[in-house]
């Protein structure tokens, strides 16, 4: 009777712990991102969220910077929050503010992203003036191949990466239609991309023309252009799709690669 409830015990404490485990695995669903940008004054600071599943999410987020007088101690925080619907693969941004690029204190930026059960999905955590060891760990994150891409980690050595371009060869106003919707997409959902994508128009039958969107050297979309503004935005919003998804897929390959 002991060893059956010696073998209860532990297969609930299994239960609980594979709970645990996946409670620990944020950034999959939702992935939650800090970016800062610097200038002489100024350093500003832009929260954003990334749905990276096929369903819409209904989320809430909390933006926080802490600051701690590495002097006397002293600490303040300031907390930024809302909430938000993020279509399938759409990114926006959350929330931003900004912080004197002079300051000393040592600063916590840390950006929260809970589901509509107020379960956490995504976060990110950024140290400015930190200890030793969190500019260690910084570092540690820059060189992740998780985190950026082999061209972004030798950026200082090879130049600079240029992202998120979109080329236009279009020969007809419905055609710089599409291009200045897909491209309105393309920016305002962040997508930022080192592959170059291109959106072609060329002759067809019976006088009409195609359009043709390129990620690369690789054709994801053709279809007979027409005037009608709603179809030029279904289209767009087509476009933008099979580009997210085709991008998610390429970056699952090659995680696969390095991991083999």
């Amino acid at each position: 009777m002991r060893l059956i409830r010696q073998h209860i015990i532990l297969l609930w404490i299994l239960v609980l712990s594979s709970y645990v485990v996946q409670g620990q695995i944020y950034n999959t669903e939702v992935e939650a991102k800090i970016n800062l940008e610097y200038n002489s004054e100024f350093i500003e600071i832009v929260g954003s969220a990334f749905n990276n599943t096929r369903i819409n999410q209904s989320l809430r987020y909390v933006l926080s910077v802490i600051k701690t007088n590495p002097l006397n101690s002293n600490r303040s925080k300031n907390d930024q929050s809302g909430r938000i619907v993020l279509e399938p693969g759409q990114k926006k941004n959350l929330s931003s503010t900004t912080i004197n690029s002079q300051e000393k204190d040592r600063i916590i930026i840390l950006l929260l992203v809970y589901d509509a059960k107020d379960e956490l999905l995504g976060k990110d955590r950024v140290v400015l003036n930190g200890t030793a060891d969190e500019k260690e760990e910084a570092a540690a994150k820059i060189n992740s191949e998780d985190s950026y891409s082999q061209d972004a980690r030798y950026e200082k050595e090879d130049g600079v990466v240029l992202r998120g371009l979109v080329l236009e060869e279009t020969k007809t106003k419905p055609g710089r239609d599409f291009y200045r919707e897909f491209w309105s997409l393309y920016n305002r959902n962040n997508i930022n991309a080192e592959l170059i994508v291109k959106i072609k128009e060329s002759l067809s039958l019976a006088n009409n023309t195609k359009i043709e969107v390129f990620l690369g050297d690789e054709m994801i979309l053709e279809f007979i252009v027409r005037p009608q503004t709603d179809f030029i935005k279904a289209a767009a919003s087509e476009a933008l799709d099979r580009v997210y998804w085709r991008l998610k897929q390429l970056r699952e390959e090659q995680n696969k690669v390095q991991r083999f």
